[in-house]
């Protein structure tokens, strides 16, 4: 009697620590946004992230907060309140943007150490750091979609951080639609549908979720906000699968 209520506890304990292994993480929901224009642009990521939350079958607490300055840099983040803000913030991830390469220099060199710097932050914070891959610039020689791919390999692969591929998805929007306009007149920021683009490939990233079938269209056309949720997510796969390669 006694050996078999001994064996009936363990087969409940283990089958209770099976039920804990196999229970799925709990999504993010307090998100910070590190960046320049990129990031802030129509509204901003946590804006744009927040209502496609809340389109969701069954919607979910998401509370998004954003620092950015325009044209700036993560080491300027890194050396104007970010460090503070992560430490104080309890947040869940905190998603990081940069210039690649950086403009001043023409390397990536400020943003892979900045980049390490403040995940050393994150992670003491108790958060999952992710990148935002933007789109290289559309003018100068310094920037390049090659550029932009080698940095973030190097530093998704140093730091185990997943990345946000939205230059890739500019890529793949622009072969499947060359009539949909991404980037605007100034060659650097995003329109409405970049923009849109850009969000989506971040909750794609965030959540590991596929944004399709989302009804938030950002006031952009529904045909274009579904076409552009799907090249989202086919960005993400292909990021994955590594078959972006450098070069």
């Amino acid at each position: 009697m006694v050996l078999s209520a001994a064996l009936l506890a363990g087969t409940v304990a283990a089958a209770s620590a099976q039920d804990d292994t196999d229970a799925p993480e709990a999504l993010p929901e307090r998100v910070l946004f590190i960046g320049n224009s990129h990031t802030a642009r129509h509204g901003g990521l946590d804006w744009v992230i927040e209502n496609m939350v809340a389109a969701e079958t069954e919607p979910r607490p998401f509370d998004g907060t954003a620092r950015t300055e325009n044209g700036v840099t993560l080491e300027y983040h890194y050396d104007n309140g970010a460090v503070n803000t992560i430490r104080k913030g309890d947040f869940d991830a905190v998603v990081l943007q940069g210039y690649l390469p950086h403009s001043r220099t023409g390397t990536a060199g400020s943003f892979l150490e900045y980049a390490r710097l403040l995940d050393k932050v994150v992670r003491k914070s108790g958060a999952q750091t992710v990148f935002f891959m933007t789109w290289p610039q559309g003018y100068g020689d310094w920037s390049t979609l090659e550029d932009t791919i080698e940095a973030h390999r190097l530093i998704s692969a140093e730091l185990d951080a997943p990345v946000a591929p939205a230059a890739l998805a500019f890529e793949r929007a622009r072969a499947e639609r060359p009539d949909l306009r991404l980037i605007g007149d100034d060659q650097i920021h995003a329109t409405w549908e970049g923009a849109y683009l850009a969000a989506a490939t971040v909750y794609a990233t965030l959540f590991d979720r596929s944004p399709e079938g989302l009804s938030y269209s950002f006031g952009i056309s529904p045909d274009d906000a579904a076409f552009l949720r799907r090249i989202a997510w086919e960005a993400l796969e292909e990021w994955r699968a590594g078959e972006a390669v450098e070069g």
